[in-house]
């Protein structure tokens, strides 16, 4: 063993002592204070302030310990990854420090290891050995000279490798980080996060982020990641609980989240963008009423185009500012044969004040006109009593303090005056009328209903909303992000996505344009484009581009990382029957390769189940449908809306004939998505014509 691999090793071991030493010490601290609490609570009163004061403190430092110990528990499992030395040339001074997933503190003082969120290990993720720069946020930026950038691998106290920057390429280490097999949670990249990637985490939180990330890209990570980041930097301007994330379905967004306990991230609200709305809603759409979303298939798709993009939500404003124009009043006040207000005045009060709702205006114009009221009779000199009487008159001239507002009848007046609007969409619409008053809903309709409450009814913000990250948003229409945008004006965004895999391609977005034009157009608003994929084989990767070129829409350059795996397998079989022989065949050779992560992906929920049944005959099979969905190890049978965001060791596609797939730029997306959840094998397996949409692999792979 060389001298600089005892050296470093000397120093894990050293580092994992620390760690040992700090869990023995923040178990007995919990240990002692969890007595503590105890003994307080059992002489509590409600009464004795100071008791109170003990008790919350005690609690507090409770956490605090609880926390500490935490973190270096997970210390515990790897203490580090990275090594920089470098000079700062302000304080002319040099530094070495460990870098971990966890900072560790010895005799709470000294940093063993500080923690990948902390400014400072930028210089990690940005710089290259030579001059560089790293960012401290509300301080600015440091210049450096980084001597050494070097990598472990590392398990508790023992060092299994480590590179250096100069001698080893990104792209070298990428690759062998990648050649693992796939866990069934999403995977943490704090050793490996790249250039482009740290500069979307590091991002200030006071700003938009839209992301646009070819499929695995790592968008989903990096989101994930960026939260930890935020909550670490900012703690002082935000907490956990003002966070949401939002995704399309409750299996991905288990699937994400399930990593940020390990990013030392708690308590984040997490649902789908269906019930976030209704939470926006509160008690005007209680959860005991029976709700349906309606599938696509429903309408058709010059309809759901419609309903997913910002003319939609604009159309719904000129019905509102109508319905406005109805409430309010527009016409000059008097007080005898004295004009106090303005028709003129009122108008010009409505344009400056357009961001709030209906109920604010009316409020606001009650308290001036009561006002201008009373200035008008104390001039005449009147009593405080015939003053207070006069202005009673006029509390509610434009309207009541409080009034109740059927959000429900308001959308189908809306709807009923489209329906004249677009004479053309008649027969959609009227359909779309019969389905709402039966309180079957889509997104597009929750969404329309929070802005009507917000436009119509509201008088205080969603204060308790400061970020919210959108994953797979590609799936969602501009019109969802324009709600969100105008009821939360102080709320920041993180949104990720991939244009090329929408499955929704009538209502999602199929380019970013709308919404970076109409929503999010402003000097604080950034988009990013993450170019590299991470996830698939380069044959993986070419099979897949084939066929987005095959589609009419435009699409983003993919540029995998070199790792090459096997050939695209297709296999062609004659009669339905043989169709699980061979699946049950290619699954169980790969299965004998060691890999942990196994997924059938089919149409839909009801070719997901006739396959799940038939193979689970001869295999351990977990069926995933939208009421069935928790993701694991071992053999998944899912339909492709649910695949999308997920990964897999292999995939196998079922049954992607010409018939059930025909050339069209919506299946080119589903097959897309499909063919690029597998991280190092992919397996096509038909019966009858394959689709157009995909190649048939000319090589030894294929099996006939």
């Amino acid at each position: 063993m060389d001298l600089e691999r005892q050296k470093e090793q000397q120093h894990l071991i050293e580092s994992y002592q620390v760690i040992l030493d700090n869990i023995e010490l923040y178990q007995k601290k919990a240990d002692k204070i969890k007595l503590e609490i105890k003994k307080l609570y059992d002489h509590y009163h409600s009464d004795n302030p100071e008791l109170y004061n003990e008790l919350a403190l005690s609690i507090i430092m409770e956490e605090q310990i609880k926390m500490e110990l935490r973190k270096n528990s997970n210390a515990k499992k790897k203490p580090y990854f990275g090594r920089i030395d470098y000079q700062d040339k302000k304080e002319e001074e040099e530094y070495s420090f460990y870098l971990g997933k966890n900072g560790v503190m010895k005799n709470q003082t000294d940093m063993v290891v500080v923690d990948w969120r902390a400014p400072v290990a930028s210089i990690y993720y940005e710089c290259q050995v030579g001059e560089g720069l790293y960012h401290v946020p509300e301080y600015g930026t440091r210049e450096v000279e980084l001597d050494l950038k070097r990598t472990y691998e590392v398990e508790e106290e023992h060092l299994i490798d480590f590179y250096d920057s100069e001698v080893i390429t990104n792209d070298e280490l990428l690759t062998k980080y990648l050649a693992k097999n796939k866990e069934a949670v999403l995977g943490e990249i704090i050793a490996t996060i790249q250039k482009e990637q740290n500069d979307i985490i590091r991002q200030t939180p006071y700003k938009n982020v839209i992301v646009q990330g070819v499929a695995g890209s790592g968008k989903t990570t990096v989101a994930m990641h960026r939260i930890s980041y935020i909550l670490y930097n900012y703690a002082n301007k935000f907490k956990s609980e003002e966070f949401y994330i939002i995704g399309s379905n409750q299996m991905f967004l288990n699937y994400i989240t399930g990593v940020l306990p390990e990013l030392d991230v708690y308590h984040i609200n997490q649902m789908v963008l269906e019930e976030f709305f209704r939470e926006l809603l509160e008690k005007d759409f209680l959860k005991k009423d029976t709700i349906l979303y309606q599938k696509e298939q429903n309408s058709n798709g010059t309809f759901l185009r419609l309903k997913g993009s910002m003319e939609y939500l604009n159309l719904l404003e000129r019905k509102i500012q109508e319905l406005e124009r109805e409430k309010i009043q527009i016409k000059s006040v008097f007080c005898g044969e004295k004009e106090i207000y303005s028709k003129e005045a009122i108008l010009e009060f409505l344009e400056n004040y357009s961001g709030y709702s209906m109920q604010s205006k009316i409020l606001m114009l009650n308290a001036r006109i009561v006002n201008k009221v009373k200035t008008y009779y104390e001039i005449l000199g009147e009593e405080k009593e015939v003053i207070r009487a006069e202005g009673k008159k006029y509390r509610e001239y434009f309207g009541k303090k409080k009034s109740k507002v059927d959000l429900l009848a308001i959308y189908v007046e809306f709807l009923q005056w489209l329906k004249k609007e677009q004479v053309e969409l008649e027969d959609e619409i009227v359909k779309l009328i019969s389905q709402v008053q039966k309180r079957n809903f889509d997104v597009y309709d929750l969404a329309a209903l929070v802005y009507i409450r917000w436009r119509v009814k509201m008088t205080e913000e969603y204060s308790q909303i400061k970020h919210i990250i959108i994953d797979e948003a590609q799936d969602f229409g501009a019109m969802v992000f324009g709600v969100m945008k105008r009821v939360l004006p102080k709320t920041t965004f993180t949104i990720m996505g991939d244009v090329s895999q929408n499955i929704h391609y009538d209502s999602g977005m199929n380019d970013w344009e709308e919404l970076k034009k109409q929503v999010f157009s402003s000097e604080r608003d950034y988009f990013y484009v993450l170019a590299k994929s991470y996830r698939n084989t380069v044959e993986i990767s070419e099979y897949a581009g084939k066929i987005l070129k095959k589609c009419s829409f435009p699409s983003y350059q993919i540029e995998p990382i070199i790792r090459h795996g096997k050939e695209v397998l297709v296999c062609q079989e004659k009669r339905k029957q043989d169709m699980k022989s061979r699946a049950v065949t290619i699954i169980q050779n790969w299965q004998k390769e060691g890999y942990e992560t196994i997924a059938v992906i089919c149409l839909d929920d009801k070719e997901t189940k006739e396959v799940a049944d038939s193979l689970k005959e001869e295999l351990i099979v977990q069926k995933m449908t939208e009421k069935e969905a928790v993701f694991s190890q071992g053999i998944m049978i899912l339909p492709i809306d649910l695949a999308k965001g997920l990964e897999f060791d292999t995939v196998l596609l079922w049954n992607p004939t010409s018939t059930r797939y025909p050339k069209t730029d919506g299946n080119g997306k589903l097959l897309y998505v499909a063919c690029t959840r597998a991280l190092h094998e992919l397996g096509i397996l038909i019966e009858g014509e394959l689709s157009t949409l995909l190649e048939e692999n000319k090589t030894d792979s294929f099996v006939s």
